[in-house]
């Protein structure tokens, strides 16, 4: 159960859905989040007229936030695959949420957003975003280690390589890549101020899965695994919850 105090607890609304029926409709208003509590849901878009599965989600996941966190129009489908239990999170009590997680932990769960959206080839950002306010804080009165810079063209970490930091952009933009088969460069992202990168590895325990490269001179704030580690074990479990189940839902789908 998320960290709520009882005044919260008392006032979230737990609902039996049946078999079958549509929860949220690509292209409505965003409305409440639902926590799965008992059953499965699937998540799917309509592609001329061709359904596409996104997800599938069970106890424990949360459905419907995307348009919370986003508040922007819903941009899949929710379907009940069977009588599923539910609670309702409205958007005022999400970003109650992410405003009591440390500061890191809401740029990573921004970032995983916008990687699932990517994945699922869903625009980001399109609506007044609850980290739309968040100013770019420093770790650095968090016991941070150290804060690098990187020239142009310097390659910060490549893939394959072991994880042992994420990465924190103060100022300057980078590249995420990958070479395909025939030695060609893929461009997967370019994140800038504000943005972390490098926090897959950690969040999955392996090795790095692209490389990253400094397209101007930029600053970086390192973090450490183990500090990383406690920053996210602050959060409340409402968005540890969140982070685990993008990390899954991404892996699922890179």
């Amino acid at each position: 159960m998320p960290d709520l105090g009882e005044a919260e607890l008392a006032e979230l609304d737990e609902i039996n859905i049946a078999p079958g029926k549509l929860m949220i409709k690509e292209g409505d208003s965003c409305g409440d989040a639902f926590l799965i509590t008992a059953g499965r849901v699937e998540v799917f878009r309509a592609i001329n007229g061709v359904k596409h599965r996104l997800a599938v989600l069970g106890p424990g996941d949360i459905a419907g936030e995307m348009g919370l966190i986003d508040n922007a129009p819903r941009s899949a489908c929710i379907a009940t695959m069977e009588q599923t239990r539910c609670i309702l999170i409205s958007r005022d009590l999400l970003a109650r949420q992410v405003r009591n997680s440390p500061p890191l932990v809401r740029y990573v769960l921004h970032s995983l957003v916008r990687t699932l959206r990517a994945i699922n080839g869903i625009p980001a950002d399109q609506g007044d975003t609850i980290f739309a306010a968040d100013p770019i804080v420093s770790e650095r009165t968090h016991k941070l280690l150290r804060r690098d810079t990187f020239a142009p063209g310097r390659t910060i970490f490549r893939r394959g390589d072991e994880a042992h930091c994420a990465y924190l952009i103060q100022s300057g933009l980078v590249e995420v890549w990958r070479e395909t088969v025939d030695d060609q460069v893929q461009v997967l992202a370019r994140v800038g101020a504000g943005s972390v990168f490098g926090e897959m590895a950690l969040l999955r325990d392996a090795n790095r899965a692209a490389n990253v490269t400094a397209v101007e001179l930029t600053v970086c704030e390192v973090i450490h695994r183990q500090r990383f580690d406690e920053l996210l074990r602050t959060a409340p479990t409402l968005i540890r919850q969140l982070v685990q189940s993008y990390v899954t839902r991404i892996e699922k789908g890179s």
